[in-house]
C-alpha cells in the first residue's frame, strides 16, 4: 500500500507530459483530489490498515496428487486416479499474519488455487497396489479461503524472517472436477473385479481391464472442504515449505469426489 502515493504521482506527472485538453485536465485534477480524499477518509484508512500486512506468494511447487471417487456413507473408492510428481505454479494470497499477544502462536487469513490432472489410474486389491495409464483422467481446479492457525520458532510478532513455522489450516472453496475412468473396484462386476485383480496380483494384460470395466465420464462443480498442514523456513522473503492437504466436494447421487496431495514449494512472498 506504501506504493499507492507513488503510483498516483507517477500517474499525474504522466498525465501532465502527455497534450490533453482543458476538459481532460479538469478529470484528471479531480481524479487526484478523490483519491487523496479516499485516502484520508476513515474508510480509506480502515481499509489500508486492513491490507497493509497483506502479501502475495509467487513460486513454484513439486507435487504428486491422487484423486478419488468414493461412496460418501461408505468411504468405498469406485476407482482412484494417481498423479506423477510434477512442477505447477504457486499462486497463494494472505492478509497477513496475526500474533496472539506476545505468544509464538498465530493465525493467517488467505486464499489459494490450484489446477491439476493425473493420468494414471491406480487399482488396489488387499494390501497390493499398482497404477496403470488406461487412456483416462481427472482434473480438479480449486479456489478455496484457507484460514490457518499457526507456531513459529524463535520469532513473533510479525518477525517470520530466518524462522520455522508450522501450520495447521482449513479450506473451503469453489471447485470443478473433470475427467473419466473404468469403475474397478465394482465387486459386483465380476469379470471387471477379476481384470483388475489379475492385473494387481498375476502382472495380467491391463488391456483386459479396458475390456471388460464400465468407462464413465464426469464433470462436476460446486463447494468443497478440507484441510492443509505445513512446515515452512522463511528466508529474507523466500519460502521453503513441505506441506499435506486434501478437498472433498459432494457429487450428485452420494458420491465423493476426493484428493490428496504431497507437495515441496520454493516461492517468494511480495508485500502490499
Amino acid at each position: 500500500m506504501k506504493y499507492i502515493p507513488l503510483l498516483i504521482l507517477l500517474l499525474s506527472q504522466a498525465s501532465h507530459a502527455i497534450s490533453l485538453s482543458k476538459q481532460q485536465t479538469e478529470y484528471v485534477d479531480e481524479c487526484e483530489v478523490l483519491l487523496e480524499q479516499i485516502k484520508q477518509s476513515k474508510c480509506g484508512k480502515t481499509t489500508l490498515a486492513f491490507l497493509q500486512n497483506a502479501y502475495l506468494k509467487i513460486g513454484l511447487d513439486i507435487s504428486q496428487r491422487s484423486m478419488s471417487f468414493e461412496h460418501t456413507n461408505y468411504q468405498e473408492k469406485i476407482f482412484e486416479m494417481e498423479g506423477e510428481m510434477s512442477l505447477i505454479p504457486l499462486l497463494t494470497a494472505s492478509l497477513g499474519d496475526t500474533y496472539f499477544e506476545n505468544s509464538n502462536f498465530g493465525y493467517q487469513l488467505g486464499f489459494s488455487y490450484f489446477s491439476d490432472t493425473a493420468f494414471n489410474q491406480s487399482i488396489e486389491r488387499g494390501n497390493q497396489k499398482k497404477s496403470v495409464d488406461l487412456q483416462t483422467y481427472s482434473k480438479m481446479t480449486v479456489l478455496a479461503f484457507t484460514p490457518t492457525l499457526f507456531y513459529t520458532f524463535g520469532n513473533h510478532k510479525g518477525q517470520h524472517a530466518n524462522a520455522f513455522t508450522t501450520g495447521l489450516g482449513l479450506t473451503a472453496g469453489y471447485s470443478k472436477v473433470k475427467g473419466n475412468a473404468y469403475i474397478t473396484n465394482d465387486a459386483d462386476d465380476t469379470a471387471c473385479y477379476n481384470a483388475g485383480t489379475n492385473f494387481v496380483i498375476n502382472n495380467g494384460n491391463p488391456a483386459n481391464i479396458a475390456a471388460n470395466c464400465t468407462f464413465g465420464t464426469y464433470d462436476s462443480d460446486g463447494v468443497s472442504f478440507g484441510a492443509r498442514i505445513y512446515l515452512a523456513y522463511e528466508y529474507e522473503n523466500w519460502i521453503t515449505e513441505l506441506s499435506g492437504s486434501n478437498f472433498n466436494q459432494e457429487l450428485e447421487d452420494g458420491f465423493t469426489f476426493s484428493t490428496f496431495d504431497f507437495s515441496l514449494s520454493l516461492s517468494r512472498k511480495f508485500g502490499f
